[in-house]
């Protein structure tokens, strides 16, 4: 009987895990939605050029080789459809490099979001233990990204961080989802592992957000100190 019990609330915990997302999730859909967006105002906005200058090519045509109707009754169907056909194509910001660690390599900032945006796409195939440290996760991506925008390149920070975002986390995940059925079981040693893996890499992302605002911090106390001597025994600050 205690086992029943206990199967039906971890039966119970991961039902609601998965049935209410937290709000680490629904903010990482909201951004992850507002990037798809994004990027289709940017691919709208390329066919909306291209249609327009191949328009402007076809008149100067008209005018320089006198092409009669027929050519625009065939020209014009055929820009818009090849400005449809553009609508598909990702644009450059979305565009995957040829070479991971190449000079094309991903901007840190880029590359924490699609970290994100992965890291949710397989939640669904996570346990429900794995879910919080996995919302953790997302959430510090989601705080680091106009950080490591910011960082030098060839920094070790930098390094440090595209070697975790871009490469030990997602095998992390890849090589756990790889697992057959019956070893990612909610209790098995591997699920638990797993859960543990990715509170490290949890642990580890406030390290690199840490570390990105130390200096930001050490201007932030700079201040504060200038304020506090300079103006914190003036009485008219204080309403007095």
């Amino acid at each position: 009987m205690g086992f029943d019990l206990e199967r039906v609330l971890e039966e119970t915990e991961e039902f609601l895990r998965r049935s209410i997302p937290s709000r680490a999730t629904r903010e990482a859909r909201r951004r992850a939605a507002r990037r798809k967006w994004e990027e289709f105002g940017r691919r709208a906005q390329r066919a909306g050029f291209t249609f327009v200058g191949l328009v402007a090519l076809l008149i100067v045509a008209t005018i320089l080789l006198k092409a009669g109707f027929f050519i625009w009754l065939v020209a014009l169907p055929t820009i818009f459809l090849f400005c449809l056909l553009t609508l598909t194509w990702p644009s450059r910001k979305a565009r995957q490099p040829a070479q991971a660690d190449g000079p094309r390599e991903l901007p840190l900032d880029e590359l924490a979001a699609r970290a994100e945006e992965g890291l949710l796409e397989r939640t669904r195939e996570l346990p429900g233990r794995a879910l919080p440290p996995a919302d953790a996760i997302m959430a510090r991506l989601a705080e680091l990204q106009p950080h490591l925008g910011t960082l030098d390149p060839v920094s070790q920070i930098a390094g440090d961080a595209r070697r975790l975002i871009g490469r030990h986390l997602p095998q992390l995940v890849d090589s756990y989802l790889e697992l057959p059925p019956s070893h990612r079981g909610p209790n098995s040693e591997s699920s638990q592992r797993f859960v543990e893996s990715l509170g490290i890499v949890a642990d580890e992302l406030d390290q690199v957000l840490e570390s990105c605002c130390r200096d930001k911090q050490i201007g932030f106390e700079t201040h504060h100190r200038f304020i506090e001597a300079r103006y914190g025994e003036d009485g008219r600050l204080k309403g007095e």
